[in-house]
């Protein structure tokens, strides 16, 4: 008996292995994938360079909460939480890489679940091809890494995923519900402006329900969906209510961003309307939204209508601001799936047609040749010379002797200040910031009195040293530094964008 048991459950395993071939394999092929794609980032365990401007503020307000500092209170941005605590994690994981870890494992479910997206309407070849295509936009928006939108991307994706299933197959479970609701909470407590996806299809299921009278499957939608927010949001708030945070945080996160969406959209003159075209005007978008406009006429229209809203809502709050970054449109890759897969899965259900079978293969060919390899085999062409440099220093010399020096002149307890945007220097020291403020730019020019307290407690602290970043020189900074009797030990002007000034007490 003990025997037969066994037989059963080797049987047992062995067909939910078969059964799960598919999702085994492409989990690997993806994880494949995100590894090479990886290799953009500079903090890539194979390169190890400098942080972007935007990652070292994240991972120095995730260095003062190691060294039992809080995020807003204590240490100034205006991001959600959730990113500081993704870069604690990873500070755990790797003092200076470990964020890495969490940014492959992120891109390798973010590729999955687009993957899986396009499973709902299509076969597997061709949903690989269509994968490869919705990821292509990302060379161009993904900019050095550990973004909030590079960690919105799975969220979004995992609900859309959910949303379409539904609609398409009315496949619901409270499980599908609460994961739902999670990755709402998730992706607002990383930037509120990233959540077009729940506001559009949340609002046509709710229509929908009411117009069908389903009122006990409208409650528990709502119940349960609420239930995945709290999961995510209620510990994150406690936490900052608890340690004193949670009014710095209103600050920072709702009232600067408010101010600084209207600050920063004044100066670019016709900011939106170029930042919509920049985005918009793009092949994949094109060729992504012509398909759903094509599909809306032939296959579920309703469902395809709110599809195509959906991506146009996206494109608005992306440009809300009129600020043309690349990185905010990454937000956008996990549209272009659907569209494609729902294009090649009308063409595979034309069995017998010979002139759909040949039109998917000069598609695929089309996107293969022109969108998806141009972009892979560059990473691919440089593998060897990036794996054979592995061992050598990719920082720069500058920040590496600037944070030398500030080594060498004190202790790990010592605050010092950074005058311009230049984080990476208390990371690569391992110093905390003085003031609440480890950068000044441009949230000083943003919000006048920001520049004030910053100026104000600087005078009550005088940290051991102060750094000016090339070309942030200016009367406020020299007027402290006159007046409380610091010295120049070290500089280093090279051009506009490369150089510093090292002063001590």
């Amino acid at each position: 008996m003990e025997k037969r048991k066994g037989m059963n459950h080797n049987t047992s395993l062995v067909q939910i292995i078969r059964r799960n071939k598919e999702t085994y394999i492409v989990i690997f092929f993806m994880t494949v994938m995100s590894f090479f794609f990886m290799l953009k980032s500079p903090l890539h365990p194979w390169i190890g360079g400098d942080t972007g401007t935007d990652d070292s503020v994240f991972k120095m307000v995730a260095l003062m909460m190691e060294k039992g500092y809080m995020p807003y209170r204590d240490s100034f941005d205006h991001k959600g939480p959730l990113l500081y605590i993704l870069n604690w994690i990873g500070n755990k994981i790797s003092s200076y890489s470990g964020i890495w870890v969490i940014e492959f494992l992120f891109m390798t479910g973010t590729f999955f679940m687009i993957y899986r997206i396009s499973r709902l309407k299509c076969k597997i070849n061709s949903s690989i091809i269509v994968t490869m295509f919705s990821i292509s936009l990302l060379f161009e928006y993904f900019k050095e890494g550990n973004l909030t939108e590079e960690y919105a991307m799975l969220f979004i994706a995992i609900a859309l995923y959910i949303f379409l299933d539904y609609l398409l197959n009315q496949k619901v479970t409270r499980f599908r519900l609460l994961i739902c609701g999670f990755s709402f909470g998730a992706v607002f407590l990383l930037r509120a402006n990233m959540v077009p996806v729940w506001m559009v299809f949340c609002l046509f299921i709710f229509a929908r329900t009411v117009v069908d009278k389903k009122w006990d499957a409208l409650t528990q939608f709502i119940l349960w969906f609420m239930g995945g927010i709290c999961i995510i949001a209620v510990p994150i708030l406690l936490w900052l209510a608890v340690n004193h945070s949670l009014s710095a945080f209103w600050e920072s996160y709702i009232v600067f961003n408010k101010v600084y969406v209207s600050v920063e959209s004044k100066a670019f003159s016709g900011g939106r309307w170029n930042c919509f075209l920049s985005f918009f005007n793009t092949t994949v978008f094109l060729i992504s939204f012509c398909a759903m406009a094509y599909m809306c006429i032939i296959r579920d229209k309703v469902i395809n209508i709110v599809y195509m809203i959906y991506m146009l809502a996206t494109l608005l709050l992306i440009c809300m601001s009129g600020l043309p970054y690349n990185h905010y449109g990454m937000i956008l890759i996990p549209a272009f799936s659907y569209p494609m897969a729902s294009l090649f899965g009308e063409m595979e259900e034309m069995d017998s047609s010979k002139i759909a079978k040949i039109v998917a293969v000069v598609i695929k060919v089309y996107l293969l040749a022109n969108i998806i390899l141009p972009k892979w085999l560059p990473i691919i062409s440089s593998l060897p010379e990036v794996y054979e440099s592995r061992e050598e220093e990719h920082k720069s010399e500058l920040t590496r002797t600037v944070s030398s020096i500030i080594i060498d002149n004190t202790n790990t307890d010592d605050a010092i200040s950074v005058y311009g945007n230049w984080d990476l220097i208390y990371i690569l020291s391992n110093r905390r910031h003085a003031t609440r403020y480890s950068y000044q730019f441009p949230i000083g020019r943003v919000m006048p009195e920001i520049m004030e307290e910053y100026m104000r407690v600087l005078e009550e602290e005088e940290p051991k040293v102060i750094v000016i970043q090339e070309g942030r020189y200016d009367d406020n900074i020299n007027g402290f530094i006159t007046n409380n009797n610091y010295h120049l030990t070290w500089s280093q002007y090279e051009d506009s964008t490369d150089g510093a000034l090292i002063y001590m007490k």
